[in-house]
């Protein structure tokens, strides 16, 4: 018996039921895969992928357009092993809830059919940013961070897709069903059991569609909806949605909204529609014109702001050998032309409808979100233009002059003269910002302006004292001979210095004299039972360097509040992971559903841990130390269990264990958790014998007695007397063990620290304190 599998939107679900059973009446077994958004995103097609039988996808509108069957499937395709062949007909739409459907013609010949589909993704892509951005549980976060990346990686590739499916070919159900299912038989390699039906005498005469209205820019264009001849509307059926429909909040598009926003990858999207471009294309309506090259010239001001001249002409000049009796085209070319090595050049203006003003902050967090999506990719320019684009929409805007600031002192430095202007306006609007202050100190330290750049450093850590570091005291306060440094001009006096004519001459090489902060790479970490203590530090220390955080833990209000703080504080990148470390189960869900773009973590910190009880042996709280060997030892190797793998595929990693002092000796009533804590040792020990041939880093630290921790405090159950045990001397801090941590995160990669043991200084062992009292 020969079997198929057909994979369909429920919208087709009538013409599957008709071919189904014209393949039965044909001895072949049809199986029936429904895309729902009940089997979550990637269902669709992982079922396609690693099916047994052959594949026949039927392609429709609502297909194209959903999350649920679209995301992953491009990749499902190109790696499919089986035959495919696909069918593209006719979707169904509602204006009305639900109560009536009409025909949605599916189309992808032409390059303005394509571009429609790249606009409603990025336009899906901007929607689900804008609801990500919403006031949300951390569960709800960690989802809708999920959703974000699948969109994005869709609006990323859906000219890629769009091109695959055209290069492999097509066939509509009209065809299919006239030849017999010939296509079928050949495609699959099916033997009939009479003879393969051959083409009827006249094949049928299907109906020229007259050109359809841009979709790309609303705005651009006027509607002229197209009613195909087959199919009239009366006859179509309402199928069970399946979820498929999106109720998302509306959001003002930009005027302008081309392939690189978003994070949409600009060569990418060019690349892949370089073919489309070139197409033959029917002879379009005067209005469709008028659309199409409106929105080219849309599309190319954007790659010519970009810093991509290139690309804006090669696009012109395509759409040129379409249409090329627009005189607005042959304006913008010659403008290209003539000034190729300028970034921006002027175009004619798009034919666009005006705004409303009352819409302009609306657009404005539009062009914010724009600027924030690519500067998490690493598009710095095209975040700036952005959010350039959101100071000319609304010059109060908050906190546009420090993200604009930031990113000309940060990631631009030929905008560095930008950078202070932003800089200045930001401490203008907001006096208290510390970090302008310490970035203006930075560029003016390397412009020569020490004294100036020393004073605005010391505002910068007055304001906030933890923007100080030993390397930037370094930077700013330098001696004038550091031995290790070559010898400096002597500089005159500052009396003098207010009447010479002329400036002291710079070096030629400032930066032999005065060494920028060396480039450091941002590494992801995923800490355990972050929500407190040595975890919280460390994950505000490392977030303060520059790095990603993950926060995984029980107390997800705690973790949301402290990726909040990360966030507005050091610009951080943060994630919240809702987990208990003793679920094992739950543990591998998780981190199997991490969000694509934080899958490859760099270190693994397993800092999760406790204490419970105090008691001799012989009366221990079994339970007590049920919890403690779940979570401090069981909890340790769940996780190194689950993110090693990954480490050691990539040949790069860098697990770090807290055990304590209580792993070296025990101490009295110490008993189980000592025992806990020797297990630590004893697999980090081992961890590393296993780790060291696949380049991956294995360390711990040691240490005693530590406050700001919750340890005491759970050790004798929320007995807040008891726990008082750091009054009468001065234990480590947390910051003391995260700096630890800090420092054997960031060695040379050819350096592995195994082991840190570490006290404060009045205590010498686990049970030998000096509780002479505290320091004041």
């Amino acid at each position: 018996m020969q079997r198929v599998l057909l994979a369909y939107s429920p919208d087709n679900q009538a013409l599957v039921d008709r071919i189904q059973q014209d393949l039965s009446n044909r001895n072949i077994v049809a199986e029936c895969l429904k895309a729902s958004d009940q089997q979550g995103v990637l269902a669709f097609a992982r079922h396609i992928e690693t099916t047994a039988l052959p594949v026949l996808l039927f392609l429709n509108d609502n297909l194209l357009r959903s999350r649920y069957t679209m995301t992953g499937l491009l990749s499902c395709l190109q790696n499919l092993s089986q035959p495919l062949l696909v069918v593209l007909c006719d979707g169904l739409a509602s204006d009305d809830g639900g109560q009536s459907y009409h025909v949605v013609p599916t189309q992808i010949d032409r390059m303005v059919h394509a571009l429609h589909y790249m606009t409603h993704w990025q336009n899906m892509l901007l929607d689900v940013g804008e609801h990500f951005h919403e006031n949300h549980t951390a569960a709800e976060k960690v989802q809708l961070e999920q959703e974000l990346d699948a969109v994005r990686t869709t609006a990323n590739e859906i000219a890629d897709f769009i091109t695959y499916i055209r290069e492999k070919g097509y066939i509509s159900p009209e065809q299919l069903q006239a030849e017999g299912y010939r296509a079928l038989y050949e495609a699959f390699h099916f033997q009939a059991s009479a003879p393969v039906p051959q083409p009827i005498a006249v094949p049928p005469v299907l109906p020229e569609p007259e050109p359809e209205p841009v979709a790309l820019a609303p705005e651009l264009i006027v509607e002229t909806p197209v009613v195909p001849e087959p199919a009239p509307q009366t006859e179509a059926v309402a199928p069970q949605r399946g979820g498929l429909t999106f109720d998302l909040p509306n959001l003002i598009v930009p005027k302008t909204v081309s392939g690189s926003a978003l994070n949409v990858d600009p060569h990418k999207a060019f690349e892949s529609m370089d073919h489309l471009l070139h197409a033959a294309e029917p002879e379009p309506e005067q209005e469709d014109t008028q659309a199409i090259v409106g929105q080219a010239l849309a599309d190319a001001q954007v790659w010519s702001e970009n810093g991509h001249p290139d690309r804006a002409l090669e696009l012109l000049q395509a759409i040129q050998e379409l249409y090329p009796d627009d005189a607005r085209l042959e304006t913008a070319i010659q403008n290209l032309q003539q000034t190729a090595d300028v970034p921006a050049p002027q175009l004619p203006e798009p034919v666009t409808q005006e705004i409303p003003e009352n819409n302009n902050e609306q657009e404005a967090r539009s062009y914010e979100l724009m600027g924030d999506m690519a500067h998490s990719k690493g598009d710095y320019l095209y975040a700036k233009y952005c959010w350039d684009k959101v100071m000319e929409l609304d010059p109060e805007f908050s906190g546009i002059y420090m993200k604009l600031g930031a990113v000309c002192a940060e990631q631009l430095p030929e905008y560095s003269q930008t950078a202070q202007h932003y800089l200045q306006q930001a401490l203008l609007r907001n006096p208290k910002e510390a970090r302008a202050y310490l970035l203006l100190a930075k560029l003016n330290r390397q412009n020569g302006a020490s004294e100036l750049a020393m004073q605005q450093y010391h505002d910068a850590v007055t304001l906030d004292p933890e923007l100080r570091t030993r390397e930037l005291d370094l930077f700013f306060f330098v001696p004038a001979a550091a031995p290790e440094l070559p010898q400096m001009p002597e500089a005159p006096a500052l009396a003098e210095a207010e009447v010479v004519a002329e400036p002291a001459p710079v070096p030629e090489t400032p930066a032999a004299v005065w060494p920028e902060e060396p480039a450091r790479e941002v590494l992801t970490i995923l800490i355990t039972g972050a929500s407190s203590g040595i975890g919280r530090a460390s994950a505000e220390l490392f977030a303060r360097n520059g790095h990603r955080v993950i926060l995984a833990g029980r107390r997800v209000e705690k973790l949301s509040g402290l990726k909040t703080q990360l966030e507005d504080r050091f610009r951080a990148e943060a994630l919240v992971l809702p987990l208990d470390v003793r679920d094992q189960q739950g543990v591998a869900h998780v981190l199997d559903h991490l969000p694509e773009n934080w899958k490859n973590i760099d270190i693994l910190l397993n800092n999760a841990g406790l204490a419970k009880g105090l008691a001799p042996i012989h009366e221990g709280d079994l339970q007590h130390w049920e919890t403690m060997i779940d979570t401090n030892i069981k909890g340790l190797l769940y996780m190194t269990r689950a993110i090693a793998p990954g480490m050691v595929a990539r040949k790069r990693g860098h697990i770090i264990n807290i055990s304590s002092s209580a792993g070296k000796e025990v101490y009295a009533n110490g008993n189980v958790y000592c025992a806990t804590k020797f297990a630590v040792e004893a697999l980090t020990r081992s961890m590393r014998i296993d780790l060291h041939a696949h380049n991956i880093r294995v360390s711990q630290v040691s240490p005693g007695h530590v406050e700001e921790t919750e340890f005491a405090i759970t050790r004798f159950d929320g007995d807040a007397q008891r726990a008082k045990i750091y009054e009468d001397f001065q234990p480590l801090r947390a910051s003391d063990v995260a700096e630890s941590i800090y420092f054997i995160a960031t060695r040379p990669p050819h350096v592995n620290i195994q082991d840190i043991w570490m006290f404060s200084t009045q205590q010498a062992s686990a049970t030998i304190v000096n509780r002479s009292g505290r320091e004041v």
